[in-house]
């Protein structure tokens, strides 16, 4: 077997011989020293594994004739501690967003709020599905697909009078249907085309 060091002459950084060979002498050390910053194996074993792509990446970092073993224990003893901060900036964040999300999140309906909210919506969605198209298309347009005015007057060939114009009327037609008070007899003929 040939000496690391003499290898590390003969090769260029990332050689994968490089990476065996420094696996196959200091695994066990590099381990039991990530397990002491670790208790799960499997973050053990991934930093291990980073240990030795970095040190065969950038073996030219490394001072021939010096400890080896001092070397890969430095960058080990370095990863351990990125991914330890790593790992606690993201409990932290966690923690904080989770604490976000329960101020933020809306108290749930009880059932019968529930039950009454989607009654409520199938009436609205029966109200707009009955009105004509050239009432109905601005509607969906605006209110479920969000565009706005200038927009729906694009994709409808519109002027935007007109579309302002059918949304009044279709306002008009969806709060008599919800029992409001009706419109007035002949408006919705006079609206403009």
């Amino acid at each position: 077997m040939i000496d690391i060091d003499t290898l590390i002459r003969q090769v260029s950084p990332g050689d994968p011989r490089l990476c065996e060979a420094l696996m196959g002498a200091y695994y066990n050390f590099v381990y039991s020293l990530a397990a002491s910053f670790f208790y799960d194996p499997d973050d053990r074993e991934d930093t291990a594994q980073e240990v030795f792509i970095r040190a065969a990446l950038h073996i030219d970092r490394y001072q021939p004739g010096t400890s080896i073993k001092s070397w890969l224990a430095q960058i080990t003893i370095n990863l351990c501690r990125d991914r330890y901060r790593r790992a606690r900036v993201r409990r932290r964040l966690l923690e904080v967003l989770k604490a976000l999300s329960l101020q933020a999140a809306p108290p749930s309906p009880t059932p019968e709020e529930a039950l009454i909210q989607n009654e409520s919506q199938h009436k609205l969605k029966r109200a707009v599905d009955a009105l004509d198209d050239k009432h109905r298309l601005p509607v969906l347009l605006r209110y479920q697909h969000g565009l706005s005015v200038p927009e729906i007057a694009h994709a409808l060939d519109l002027s935007e009078g007109t579309v302002y114009s059918r949304l009044h009327y279709a306002h008009l037609k969806l709060r008599q249907s919800y029992g409001g008070s009706p419109a007035e007899p002949g408006t919705c003929e006079e609206e403009a085309e």
